[in-house]
């Protein structure tokens, strides 16, 4: 558990306890606002934002719970929400396609960001064709299209999703060498693979290991375009009885399996599969940019008065 005894860092902010001090006066005295209001107000005030300049309400809103929870601030009570509706997709899928060829026969292939008018049909696309389905993503997150040449037309064989990382998982922080603040303080630059699908009717050997290839030379520079920071790692879960044959081509790395809960499930209570833990690096400097600076050793006095160095 991370301490909330200043000064503590939560992703990329170090907050002091003049900070500490600024959200227990605001919510103090402006007791009439929600707590998404009081979250976008902290942030401005703060002031808390991404490189982009968004602010970080979704951040802010688990750290002020957490810090209720811990005593430290008193916030007003939870309003009633109405119960989340399904995603409404406003698109129908793209139609699977006969493709059986040698990978040469599609080249060039591309992967390329989804613009935001195509966003719906990838959403559907998703929805009918992928074992896990759709659901809306929260948070930074990048859509890709995967396409290749069929009859000299470059047509969509498939896509890609990459969104938020994995909140903790034993392997893959022990692997890095994070302690529980590191984790805290880092975790926004991994990102996870949450969806990868080719379309139904796509046989073309060795596509979804060169797909995952040009996908991880373009993930950083597109994630720094988007969101005004590079993520540096890459990760994914593969479910038995698939063992994860592209990834394993594509040089991604096994690093052991999941405990069988869910990201949600912090009581225990659910079971899921074991999952196998893949990951890619991003950056050839990844793990010295994952982890904090070790602090220089003291410098020993001598007796003259002079420093040993």
């Amino acid at each position: 558990m991370p301490r909330w005894d200043p000064p503590f860092w939560i992703g990329d902010r170090l907050f002091t306890a003049q900070d500490l001090e600024l959200i227990r006066w605001t919510a103090r005295r402006f007791p009439g606002l929600s707590r998404m209001e009081l979250a976008y107000t902290l942030c401005e005030n703060l002031p808390w934002k991404a490189p982009n300049g968004q602010v970080r309400v979704h951040a802010c809103l688990p750290l002020l719970a957490r810090l209720e929870a811990a005593g430290l601030v008193a916030l007003p009570a939870k309003r009633g929400r109405a119960k989340p509706k399904p995603a409404r997709l406003r698109a129908v899928a793209l139609p699977s396609i006969e493709v059986r060829a040698a990978l040469h026969a599609v080249r060039p292939v591309t992967v390329e960001p989804v613009p935001a008018a195509e966003q719906p049909s990838w959403d559907a696309t998703m929805a009918a064709y992928h074992p896990l389905g759709y659901r809306r993503a929260f948070g930074a997150h990048q859509r890709y299209w995967i396409r290749g040449q069929v009859a000299g037309e470059a047509r969509v064989l498939g896509g890609f999703l990459f969104a938020a990382a994995a909140k903790a998982l034993a392997a893959r922080d022990a692997w890095i060498g994070w302690s529980p603040q590191d984790r805290q303080r880092f975790r926004h630059r991994l990102v996870a693979n949450s969806r990868f699908l080719l379309l139904p009717g796509v046989c073309v050997p060795h596509l979804a290991s060169h797909a995952l290839a040009l996908v991880a030379r373009r993930l950083a520079r597109d994630w720094l375009g988007r969101y005004g920071y590079e993520v540096l790692l890459a990760e994914t879960f593969v479910t038995p009885p698939w063992r994860g044959t592209c990834y394993r081509a594509a040089n991604w790395l096994h690093l052991g399996e999941t405990a069988g809960r869910g990201r949600q499930d912090r009581r225990h209570a659910r079971s899921e599969a074991v999952k196998q833990i893949w990951v890619y690096p991003l950056v050839g400097d990844w793990r010295r940019r994952l982890l904090t600076p070790a602090a220089p050793p003291p410098e020993e006095v001598v007796a003259d008065g002079g420093v040993d160095a």
